[in-house]
């Protein structure tokens, strides 16, 4: 898939015109003749036709819109029961992910998201600290993969590999699972088109849809007490006898501290965020622990985020500027923000270019009192953006105010914190 936010465009005479250097790498690797199988409102399908056809065109069983969390649920859930056997490809906003099923069961997984690589996953089980997987990942080539790395190094052996494979399968799975929105295409690849370095695994497909949908349901009951996994939890002095503690409760009371993250704790004890988060769940209702909001902010990460919302409001003003609105616009931008309560976010406020500054920014969170400040940023840089392109329409002429905002929301819609 290419990043460009259109591929090619339909001229009203018919004509087909690609838009970008982006459209072109994309389709390159797919050249050859095709013909319209589909043209419907908003969906446009085109099949392969010509003596290779047959051997490089996979049947297409299921394709469509993901409109909701249940979409994928649903579609697996057909694919199971009939046992049928193809890859299933996840598009989302974010990633593309490719699930190979067959049998009734998940035999593989590959995912193009940073988080779903087995270095994330042998970092959230503990296996890696950040330092020990950086330095790695610089010795990783074609020929040596991360996995041998580790089992030549004896940091895992073939079977504890293997097992932490499996589990980056499940992780993508699950991931998949989540997608709310994008599309999906379940296909029947060609003869001799699998996946080549892949682990073959074989895990039941209704096993796991039903872990997954456990996995929702629960995980949205425990964010209700637990909606951060940055809080750092700590132990009750004189807390009452708990009974019916289990081995991993009494697992997570030993490394609770008071200065280790609910994060850090998972990847400390290997249990994962999930078997984390529910076990501190049952112990802050046992009256075991109390949690309180980690404050501490990378710089980093501010600076990041900061510099992407700089990006979108230098628009808006390079925009309004070539009908002189530039003064106007400021001045009504700091007049929203001291009565908006989100000017202690932002320091000195905005600059001549309605840009704020990072380590001003970085400063200031420290005083907010906020739950997770990272979060609160975001809610006040959307908003404060939001209405930077509102007061921009004072200044612009329609046709203007039309394509800047079309342009800042679909890039507004890309910065996320998660």
């Amino acid at each position: 898939m290419a990043d460009a936010d259109e591929l090619l465009k339909i001229g009203s005479d018919g004509t087909v015109r690609l838009t970008s250097t982006d459209s072109a790498r994309a389709l390159a690797p797919h050249a050859g003749s095709y013909r319209l199988a589909l043209c419907l409102p908003g969906l446009v399908v085109l099949s392969r036709t010509g003596k290779d056809a047959e051997t490089t065109r996979g049947r297409v069983v299921m394709a469509g819109e993901i409109i909701s969390r249940m979409t994928m649920m649903e579609v697996l859930n057909v694919i199971a029961t009939a046992q049928w056997g193809g890859e299933l490809t996840v598009v989302g906003p974010e990633a593309t992910r490719t699930l190979s099923l067959d049998q009734g069961a998940l035999k593989h997984a590959r995912s193009d998201a940073p988080d779903d690589r087995l270095g994330q996953v042998l970092y959230r089980a503990g296996v890696l600290d950040q330092a020990a997987l950086k330095s790695l990942l610089k010795r990783v080539t074609e020929t040596g993969r991360l996995g041998q790395l580790l089992v030549k190094e004896g940091t895992l052996d073939q079977a504890q590999l293997f097992e932490h494979l499996r589990s980056q399968a499940e992780h993508i799975f699950f991931a998949s699972l989540l997608v709310a929105s994008g599309h999906y295409v379940f296909a029947q690849p060609p003869p001799g088109s699998e996946a080549e370095g892949m682990t073959t695994i074989h895990v039941p497909i209704q096993g796991l849809l039903m872990e997954g949908v456990q996995r929702v349901d629960e995980m949205a009951l425990f964010r209700g007490l637990i909606p951060d996994d940055s809080m750092i939890p700590s132990r009750v002095v004189d807390a009452p006898d708990a009974k019916k503690l289990t081995a991993m409760h009494e697992k997570l009371l030993r490394v609770i501290d008071g200065r280790r993250s609910i994060d850090q704790i998972a990847r400390g004890t290997g249990l994962g965020t999930f078997q984390t988060v529910k076990g501190l769940y049952h112990l802050l209702q046992k009256k075991q622990i109390t949690l309180r909001a980690n404050r501490h902010v990378e710089p980093a990460r501010v600076a990041e985020l900061v510099s992407s919302f700089n990006e979108v409001m230098q628009d808006i003003f390079f925009a309004v500027a070539t009908y002189g609105g530039v003064a106007q616009t400021r001045s009504t931008l700091e007049a929203w923000l001291e009565g908006s309560g989100y000017a202690p976010f932002f320091g000195p406020g905005v600059d001549e270019f309605g840009c704020v500054d990072a380590g001003a920014v970085t400063q200031a969170l420290a005083a907010v009192d906020q739950p997770n400040p990272l979060a609160a940023l975001h809610q006040a840089l959307h908003e404060m953006a939001a209405f930077a392109l509102f007061s921009a329409t004072t200044t612009l002429p329609r046709d203007q105010e039309i394509s800047l905002a079309r342009d800042v929301n679909r890039r507004l819609e890309h910065i996320r914190i998660t």
